[in-house]
């Protein structure tokens, strides 16, 4: 497992990958400034009715509020959102790291575009799902690690293991091969989460997850 988080830690900053991730993050930012401008546009219709009160504070409290509450929504999906565009091109970075550390071996198949794209919002989707329906434990000290850890990195492991068996088995297999080895999986899962719990270095998550999982796919069939 050292060894293959090693190895991931450095495809993640390798050539071939930092194109990758320019282009997933350089969508995402695009998508989020668009969604921000579209936000503010929208505050700016909020009538204001502190004056008629008495209170023309108010109106200004309420502005401040309603725009730090967009600017952290913001922050809050750029993980998310940037993980869509990333799953986008996943494949691309599975093939890299077949590519450059197996080169021997037989290459995996990619997955069709809109499969791909429908795996990404499927798990975009559920990924801030649950992560919402946990949301009250995170404000809990202590417990807030053990519960995003093991959330994100059950969620992690599980697609991104997925994702990269499908490369060389049938669904099925694949869905086999990670329960036969889940706890492997689930600790690989935790070291991904435990990177995207860190602000910024979170963006790379979805490379870093990839390349472990190709590593941890190899070790576990060889």
């Amino acid at each position: 497992m050292f060894s293959a988080l090693s190895s991931a830690l450095s495809d993640t900053f390798s050539k071939p990958l930092r194109g990758v991730m320019m282009r997933s993050l350089g969508l995402a930012l695009v998508l989020l400034v668009l969604a921000g401008i579209a936000a503010f546009y929208g505050l700016e219709a909020i009538p204001a009715f502190g004056a008629e009160w008495g209170w023309p504070i108010i109106d200004e409290v309420v502005d401040w509020l309603a725009g730090a509450g967009v600017v952290v929504a913001l922050i809050l999906l750029l993980m998310p959102v940037s993980a869509l565009f990333a799953g986008l091109f996943l494949e691309e970075v599975a093939s890299a790291v077949e590519g450059r550390h197996y080169p021997d071996d037989a290459a995996g198949q990619d997955q069709p575009f809109v499969q791909g794209l429908w795996i990404a919002v499927k798990f975009t989707f559920l990924l801030i799902l649950l992560n919402l329906i946990a949301l009250p434990l995170y404000f809990v000290p202590l417990v807030n690690v053990i519960a995003y850890w093991g959330l994100n990195g059950y969620l992690l492991g599980r697609e991104y293991f997925e994702l990269v068996a499908l490369r060389h088995h049938t669904p099925a297999d694949a869905r086999t091969l990670r329960r036969s080895k889940s706890i492997r999986v689930f600790i690989a899962g935790v070291a991904a989460a435990a990177l995207a719990s860190i602000p910024i270095l979170n963006l790379l998550t979805p490379f870093f997850a990839t390349a472990l999982m190709v590593h941890l796919h190899k070790k576990l069939k060889a």
